[in-house]
């Protein structure tokens, strides 16, 4: 089993990132910000996909996270949501890209089309031309799993991008999560090693803080749940073609 030592990026990222932006995914409005928010504080240029942001043909429809959140339905959910996204990214002075995909709460069979996210993540990638890429372990949640494995599968594409993964906050905090999904990924082949770790600061305390209806969800008084994880990230190796 690979082991995690603590340390800061180094400068090779971050004289990369002067010279193309980095790309930050997060399958739903907070998962970006939660796992990386301090990390976009330190980078000049940053684009963040937030993937599941589409508003379902009912939008009436009420499913029990939202309710747990506040809202009576999922109009109402991702409108609100969207907003806090953008105050969240204007705190860290990052763009946002929205593509539009339901949350599986939205779907009946609980699945995001494979294909066409593919093909959307690599058209997006194509245009903004990233230095780095940074997607999600993939922990508990069945967008974050799907998402994550989506990537895999097509980093290979992209050979001169430079691609991590973030530990999902706060599900790398559930015993035995972060050390499962990287022997799934092993096991599939997939090189990968520790890459940084960066604490929380002040504009990353910021940021987290307009996600109140997430606090709700979750159980949160406040950002301090989230704030005391510091942001740890993986890096991958995509020279070859994983299935």
């Amino acid at each position: 089993m690979l082991s995690y030592r603590s340390f800061t990026f180094d400068k090779d990222f971050f004289q990369a990132a002067q010279q193309a932006p980095v790309v930050v995914v997060s399958p739903h409005y907070d998962d970006a910000i939660f796992s990386c928010g301090e990390l976009l504080s330190m980078l000049s240029t940053s684009t963040v996909l937030t993937v599941c942001t589409g508003v379902p043909e009912n939008g009436a429809v009420s499913t029990d996270w939202d309710r747990r959140c506040g809202f009576s339905n999922a109009r109402q959910a991702m409108q609100t949501r969207s907003l806090e996204n953008e105050a969240a990214l204007s705190v860290l002075d990052a763009s946002g890209i929205d593509l539009g995909f339901l949350d599986s709460q939205y779907i009946d069979d609980s699945r995001l089309d494979s294909e066409l996210l593919a093909d959307t993540i690599a058209l997006n990638i194509e245009q903004i031309k990233p230095s780095s890429v940074i997607f999600p372990l993939g922990l508990f949640h069945k967008d974050h799993i799907h998402i994550s494995d989506t990537f895999v599968t097509i980093c290979s594409r992209f050979p001169a991008i430079n691609w991590l993964v973030y530990e999902d906050i706060p599900y790398r905090n559930q015993a035995g999560r972060v050390a499962e999904r990287l022997a799934q990924l092993i096991e599939r082949g997939v090189p990968i090693e520790p890459f940084g770790t960066e604490l929380a600061g002040d504009y990353k305390t910021r940021a987290v803080h307009a996600y109140q209806s997430q606090f709700r969800g979750l159980g949160h008084r406040g950002a301090a749940p989230v704030m005391h994880l510091n942001e740890k990230f993986w890096r991958l190796h995509c020279s070859l073609e994983l299935a």
